[in-house]
Parts: C-alpha cells; sequence; structure tokens
C-alpha cells in the first residue's frame, strides 16, 4: 500500500510540476481579443440616373385588342412619365427599374410613334418607334357565332331535303 501511495504522491508531483512550468508558456501564447471599435456609418450618395429605353414589347400594336406595352430598359421608375408621340401615356406598373407596363394613350390613329421616358434625371427616346396598326374592321365574337350557327343551320337543311323518306 505504501508503494501505491507513492506513486500516487509522485504523479500528482509530476502533474503539478508540469503545470506550473508549463504556465508561463501558456501565458505567453495567448492573445488578447481586441474590442471592435465602432464604425463611423457611411453616407451613400443614391444618384438617379437617366433612363434607358433597351427594348418596346410589342413593336407593332393594336390599340383596340392590346393597349398596353413593355418597356425594358434601366432607372425606370413609378414615378417616370412616358410620352407616346407627344401625348402622354399612363404607367400601369413599374414593377423594378428594369421594366415598365404602359397604356397607351386613347384614341391613337394608324402611323409611327416616338417614345420617350422621363424620370428625375433626364429623358430618353427609344430608337425604334411604335407602330400602330389600324384594325380594319374586326367581326366580334357574337357576330362569329351567329355566322356558324347560320351555315350549320343551312347544312342541316340540306341534308334533310337531300333525305328520300321525307321527299
Amino acid at each position: 500500500m505504501t508503494s501505491l501511495r507513492r506513486l500516487a504522491t509522485g504523479g500528482l508531483a509530476t502533474m503539478v510540476a508540469l503545470a506550473v512550468t508549463s504556465l508561463p508558456a501558456y501565458a505567453a501564447t495567448k492573445r488578447a481579443i481586441p474590442t471592435p471599435k465602432p464604425v463611423a456609418p457611411v453616407h451613400v450618395k443614391s444618384t438617379l440616373l437617366p433612363p434607358q429605353i433597351y427594348q418596346v414589347t410589342p413593336a407593332k400594336v393594336n390599340p383596340t385588342t392590346q393597349p398596353n406595352i413593355m418597356i425594358l430598359g434601366q432607372h425606370l421608375t413609378p414615378a417616370s412619365t412616358v410620352q407616346v408621340g407627344g401625348r402622354p401615356a399612363t404607367t400601369v406598373q413599374a414593377t423594378d427599374t428594369y421594366h415598365m407596363l404602359v397604356k397607351l394613350p386613347d384614341n391613337l390613329a394608324q402611323g409611327s410613334y416616338s417614345i420617350e421616358v422621363t424620370n428625375e434625371a433626364g429623358t430618353t427616346t427609344a430608337s425604334d418607334e411604335l407602330v400602330v396598326d389600324n384594325p380594319g374592321f374586326t367581326p366580334s365574337n357574337m357576330l362569329l357565332l351567329s355566322g356558324a350557327g347560320l351555315l350549320i343551320l343551312l347544312v342541316l337543311m340540306m341534308r334533310l331535303a337531300r333525305t328520300p323518306g321525307l321527299a
């Protein structure tokens, strides 16, 4: 039992000696954590640039069947105004700075019209003009259905007239 005690005491003394001798080395390698310094806020100037027009879709439009056009570009804001041939158009939706949905002015005659977009920084004109197509006479759906019904009635009457039992 004494040898066991000696062994335990010697092991404990070795561990304490090792801890005491390595303490200065541990203290020398320990890095101090720097405290963060407050950063001054950076003021970013939000400069608005003049609009740019890349594409007008569709390029040829019939205002009675499709009264809206889509303008693709940059720096398009909800406050941007659109002129079609010098007449103001209504901005329907400006989802982001790249797309703008515009309702054409009423009573546009057949022809080509320039498109201008204006925001707080300036005005730009589209390189391609918008072509308004004359719709001419386009039959309504009711007129087409009544014509089809009349045609079916005539075909049935011709069939009945050729039937041998009814003549």
